[in-house]
């Protein structure tokens, strides 16, 4: 797993040069990377709290587990339905004016392109976690 680094710094993040990648973080977060999404904000939520929330919507996805986690990280792998390829979703609740927000990286591992497929994930997890807040 050397080729990803866990935990990820999203202050030090550096996004590669292909489009099958998708980065969300909180408005003003100081990163080396320009985010696809800015992160909602969840007034009042804990960290821990949120990230456990986001950690089960994802689990909650087919074809979809749980590689690690820290006490402030986790990583997720869903494989893709036909070949089953890999792609892997990092994401750290942190703390926001009075509550707490998301960095979440999506990346696949093959291939050039995603055709949206790692924007449309996220986008539809975070609309599940919304429902669930």
């Amino acid at each position: 797993m050397a080729d990803r680094p866990f935990p990820i710094d999203f202050s030090e993040l550096v996004l590669g040069p292909k489009p099958n990648q998708y980065l969300v973080l909180p408005e003003g977060f100081a990163s080396k990377a320009q985010a696809h999404q800015v992160s909602k904000l969840y007034p009042g939520v804990q960290p821990a709290a949120l990230l456990a929330a986001f950690k089960a919507v994802g689990l909650k996805a087919e074809r979809t587990g749980l590689i690690r986690e820290s006490d402030t990280q986790i990583e997720l792998c869903q494989k893709s339905a036909l070949f089953k390829f890999p792609d892997f979703i990092t994401a750290e609740a942190v703390e926001s004016d009075g509550g707490s927000a998301l960095c979440i990286y999506s990346r696949s591992k093959v291939g050039y392109s995603d055709l949206g497929v790692n924007a449309k994930r996220i986008t539809g997890w975070l609309s599940a976690l919304d429902g669930q807040l």
